[in-house]
Parts: C-alpha cells; structure tokens; sequence
C-alpha cells in the first residue's frame, strides 16, 4: 500500500506516512472536501497542499486518505 489511504473510524493519517509525499503531487479527500496538488509539507499536526496559487493547510485529523497522483 502506498504511503496513505483511506482510513476508518478513529484512526489518522500521521507525519511519518506523510513524509515520503513531500514534494509529489497528491490527491486528498478531507473533511470539507477533494484537493489536488503538491504536497510542500508536513507537521505533526498539519498537511500543507498547494494547488496553483492557493494554500491548502490539513489538520491531519481532517485528512482522511492521500494518495501519490
């Protein structure tokens, strides 16, 4: 399995899966939606997604699957 996917109930995704996707372009399903694009980085408590020229920052517990495009 790739370094995110969809995930039940309780669990989140965490900063250690998400490293390895920093700087790929990703597609995200959150808690307020779909995005597309460059993962620029990652925290332990955020995910910041550019898509064009806006900013997307996740909280982590918000990201429910990400995947490399």
């Amino acid at each position: 399995m790739e370094a995110a996917a969809a995930l039940d109930g309780d669990e989140t995704i965490s900063f250690h899966a998400l490293r390895p996707l920093i700087g790929a372009e990703v597609a995200a399903d959150t808690s307020t939606g779909h995005v597309e694009g460059t993962l620029l980085s990652c925290t332990t408590r955020s995910a910041w997604i550019v898509v064009g020229d806006v900013d997307h920052v996740v909280a982590l517990p918000q990201l429910l699957a990400i995947h490399r495009r």
